[in-house]
C-alpha cells in the first residue's frame, strides 16, 4: 500500500513525541528561545515541553529591537516559571540598554537576575548589545555576585566597578569566569578572584583599563584564557599566571612572562600569540604533560635560543616571518606520533644565511614528522647559494610554496640543500591548485635532480585518494577543471639521509 505523503515525517514526530519529558527537553536544550516556540505546534507533548526546559536564552534580536516586547515576554515567561515552581538552571539575556538611567530595562534586569538566582540558577549569560550601543555605558547590577548557586558567570560589555560589588560576594561555588570587553579595574578584579576560590576555567579578553591579572590564588585552575586584540582603550595588562593544576593556556597579548623554573606540571596545551616581551625563560620551565604547543607571530622568541622541557610533545605548530631556534627534549612518543607544522612568512630577501637557520631548525625537529610551509612575498633573487659545508639536508614529510616562480629554479636548489621532502603540494592555495605553468616548471626542475621516483598526483574527490597522473594527463585533467584540482609531487631520494 502507497504511504500517503507526509506520513514519513508525521510518524518520525510521533515516535519523538512518546519520547520521555527529561530527552525531550535535553533536545531543546540545543535550540534557541525562537526554534523552541515552533516546536509547540508539533504535538500536545511538545506543547507542554517547550514551557518547561531548565535553560531560557531571550536576545532582543529576535524582537526586533522592541524593547517593550521583549520586556513582556521575559517578565511573562518568568512568571510562569514561577507559578509552577520550575528550575532555570541556565540563564541567556542580550539586552539593548540606552544609559544607566534606562526606566525601564535596568530594573528589569535586576528583577529577572533575582528570580532566577532563586530557581537553582547555575549559568548566566548577560550581553549587552554590540550594534547598538558599542561603548562601555551600564553598570552591571550587584544582584549578580549575590547569587551563590551560579557556577559559570559570562559578562559581555558591561561595567563593573565598586558600586556593583558593595556587598559581600557570594559566588562560592563559581568555577568559570567569562569577561567579554568589560570594563573592570585591577582591585575589583583581585576582589571577584579572591572570593571565587573554586574557579577552573578564566577567560579575559579586550577588558577595558585591566592592566594586572594575577591568578595564583586559584589552585584549581585548568584552564586560562586571555586575549587582546589591541582593541580602543585596552591596555597592555601584566600576567601572573603559575598555577600548577593549569592545564591549557591560551594567550594573545604582548606581555607573557614566565616565571624562572616555573612547574606546569599539567599543562598540556600552550597557544601564544603576538607575544612581544622576551620569553628565554621557557627554557628554565618545566612541562612533563605538554602536547600540543602553538606559536603565532611572536617576536618574543626572536634573537634567542629556546629549549623546550616537553618530553611528550606530539603536535608543535610555529607561524611566524623569522626562522626561530627552538628545539625540545627528547619525545617519549614515537616519531610517527609527534607532528610539526612551520609556516614561514617573509618578506626579507632569501640570504644564505636564512637557509642555515631553516636547516638548524628542521635538524632540531628531526624527530619529528615535518610540515614546511614558506610563503615569500618579496622578489626572489635569481642566484641564491647556501655557503656551508657542514649543512645536512633534513627529511620533511611534506613542503607547501607560495612565491613568484620566475625564480623558482633558484630557489628549489636552494631548499634542496637543507631539506629532502616527501612530498611538495599546493595546500597554500586555500583550494585552488597550481596553474598549469607552475606544474610544468616544477616537473622541469625535479627531472634534473637525483631523484629514484617521481610522481604527479591528484586528488580524486570521489574516492578520497590520490591518483597518480602523467604530466599529459594531467594536462588533460586541468583544463576539464581548471585550478580546483589538488595536486602534489611524490618525490624518492636516491640518497639515504
Amino acid at each position: 500500500m502507497k504511504r500517503p505523503k507526509g506520513e514519513g515525517d508525521y510518524n518520525s514526530t510521533c515516535r519523538i513525541s512518546i519520547l520521555p519529558e527529561h530527552i525531550l527537553q535535553r533536545i531543546l536544550y540545543f535550540l534557541s528561545q525562537t526554534e523552541v516556540v515552533r516546536t509547540s505546534v508539533l504535538s500536545k507533548s511538545w506543547r507542554s515541553v517547550w514551557c518547561t526546559r531548565p535553560n531560557l536564552d531571550f536576545s532582543i534580536h529576535a524582537f526586533k529591537g522592541n524593547k517593550q516586547d521583549f520586556i513582556t515576554t521575559v517578565d511573562s515567561t518568568l512568571q510562569r516559571y514561577l507559578d509552577q515552581r520550575l528550575c532555570v538552571e541556565e540563564f541567556s539575556l542580550r539586552v539593548s540598554i540606552g544609559s544607566d538611567d534606562d526606566e525601564e530595562s535596568m530594573p528589569a534586569l535586576e528583577k529577572w537576575i533575582r528570580l532566577v538566582t532563586n530557581m537553582g540558577l547555575k549559568e548566566l549569560h548577560l550581553r549587552i548589545s554590540m550594534e547598538e550601543y558599542p561603548c562601555y555605558s551600564n553598570h552591571l547590577p550587584s544582584v549578580v555576585f549575590e547569587a551563590e548557586s551560579l557556577k559559570d558567570l559570562y559578562l559581555e560589555r558591561f561595567i563593573v566597578d565598586q558600586n556593583t560589588i558593595r556587598g559581600i560576594l557570594l559566588l562560592k561555588n563559581l568555577k568559570s569566569l567569562d569577561l567579554q570587553r568589560v570594563s573592570i579595574k585591577d582591585d575589583i578584579f583581585e576582589k571577584i578572584i579572591l572570593s571565587c576560590p573554586l574557579i577552573e576555567t578564566l577567560d579575559v579578553r579586550n577588558c577595558r583599563t585591566l592592566t594586572t591579572i594575577d591568578a595564583t590564588s586559584l589552585q584549581n585552575l585548568k584552564k586560562f584564557t586571555f586575549v587582546n586584540d589591541n582593541v580602543p582603550f585596552v591596555d597592555d595588562c601584566r600576567i601572573k599566571i603559575h598555577t600548577p593544576s593549569l592545564e591549557v593556556i591560551d594567550f594573545r597579548g604582548r606581555y607573557m612572562p614566565f616565571l624562572m623554573g616555573a612547574d606546569f606540571r599539567n599543562l598540556t596545551r600552550l597557544s601564544l600569540t603576538d607575544v612581544d616581551s622576551p620569553l628565554d625563560h621557557l627554557s628554565t620551565c618545566k612541562f612533563p604533560s605538554l602536547e600540543i604547543l602553538y606559536i603565532y607571530y611572536c617576536c618574543g622568541f626572536e634573537e634567542i635560543k629556546v629549549f623546550i622541557d616537553a618530553p611528550k610533545i606530539n603536535n608543535f605548530d610555529y607561524f611566524g616571518d623569522f626562522i626561530p631556534s627552538i628545539s625540545f627534549a627528547t619525545t617519549t612518543t614515537s616519531s610517527s606520533e609527534w607532528r610539526s607544522n612551520i609556516h614561514l612568512h617573509s618578506t626579507d630577501v632569501f640570504s644564505s644565511l636564512w637557509f642555515v637557520n631553516l636547516n638548524e631548525l628542521l635538524k632540531s625537529l628531526s624527530q619529528s614528522e615535518i610540515s614546511l610551509n614558506i610563503d615569500q612575498c618579496s622578489p626572489i633573487r635569481k642566484n641564491i647559494a647556501v655557503q656551508d659545508n657542514n649543512i645536512k639536508p633534513v627529511l620533511v614529510d611534506s613542503l607547501s610554496l607560495n612565491f613568484d616562480l620566475s625564480s623558482i629554479s633558484s630557489l628549489m636548489n636552494a631548499l634542496f640543500c637543507v631539506c629532502r621532502p616527501r612530498l611538495i603540494d599546493d595546500s597554500f592555495f586555500c583550494g585552488y591548485g597550481w596553474e598549469m605553468d607552475d606544474i610544468e616548471c616544477l616537473w622541469d626542475i625535479l627531472m634534473h635532480r637525483d631523484l629514484e621516483e617521481v610522481r604527479l598526483e591528484i586528488h580524486d574527490k570521489n574516492k578520497k585518494e590520490w591518483r597518480p597522473k602523467t604530466l599529459s594527463q594531467w594536462r588533460r585533467y586541468h583544463r576539464r577543471h581548471g585550478v580546483h584540482v589538488r595536486t602534489r609531487f611524490a618525490l624518492k631520494w636516491r640518497q639515504t639521509l
